[in-house]
Order: structure tokens, then C-alpha cells, then sequence
């Protein structure tokens, strides 16, 4: 690799350098809240990853907010046990600052829906994601 040249890092005459490397851009955290033993029982991967976690709904709580401190929160619109209006009236009284997404099938009238639940959870940063079937 080094053809030719000795290369001795202990002893040398020359003053180290001082190396500034990169400062590391921190990991965005995400929480996805859903049914996730359902998740799991389809042989979903839901284990903690950099910067994601799964949550389920009935675990949600301004702990695991304060904690973790998300700046994105994805759920469904519309669950078997919950909907996108709970989830944002809760953050909205758990005074979360980050984005809130919801993901749902095609909707006839999405910015009516984004205008209703945030009419009901002020402050929150609120959108839907419409994934194609």
C-alpha cells in the first residue's frame, strides 16, 4: 500500500496535525405509532432502529414524547382502535413541536380532512400522506 515509503506513527520528528474531521449531521427521530403486535404477528421488523421507534397507540404518552423526542410522528388515518384526529388532539395537548403525518389510502377530499383535524389540534404541523393501493 505504501510502496517505498516507511511509515513509523510512534516515532516521528514531524508535530502531529490536529484533524478536524466532519461533524456528524444528527439522526432525525421518528416515531410510527400503530397496532404494532398486529405488526409483529405479520413478521414485520419493529425493533428500535436508529432514530425510529414503533409505538403502539395504547403505549403513546408525553413520556415517550419528553424521551425520545421525535421530530416526525407517523400513523395511520384511520386504525382499528384509533384515528389521526386522537392522535393529533393528543399531541397537541402534550404541546409536541414537531410534524405530524398521517397515512392513508386515496381520499376524496384530503385538504378537507388536513382543515378538520387541525381545526381540532392547534398547533400541530399536520399533513396526510396518500399511498397509493
Amino acid at each position: 500500500m505504501f510502496e517505498g515509503t516507511k511509515l513509523n506513527m510512534f516515532h516521528s520528528n514531524t508535530a502531529a496535525q490536529v484533524v478536524d474531521f466532519p461533524h456528524r449531521t444528527p439522526q432525525l427521530k421518528t416515531i410510527v405509532i400503530g397496532d404494532v403486535a398486529r405488526w409483529q404477528a405479520q413478521g414485520m421488523n419493529v425493533a428500535p432502529m436508529d432514530g425510529l421507534r414503533f409505538v403502539a397507540i395504547d403505549a403513546i404518552c408525553a413520556d415517550t414524547l419528553a424521551e425520545f423526542a421525535p421530530e416526525t410522528i407517523f400513523s395511520p388515518l384511520i386504525a382499528d382502535t384509533f384515528d389521526a384526529l386522537e392522535v393529533a388532539q393528543f399531541l397537541a395537548t402534550s404541546a409536541y413541536a414537531g410534524r405530524y403525518c398521517a397515512i392513508s389510502d386515496p381520499l376524496p377530499d384530503r385538504e378537507a380532512v388536513i382543515t378538520e383535524i387541525s381545526k381540532h389540534a392547534p398547533g400541530i404541523s399536520f399533513d396526510i400522506l396518500v399511498v397509493p393501493i
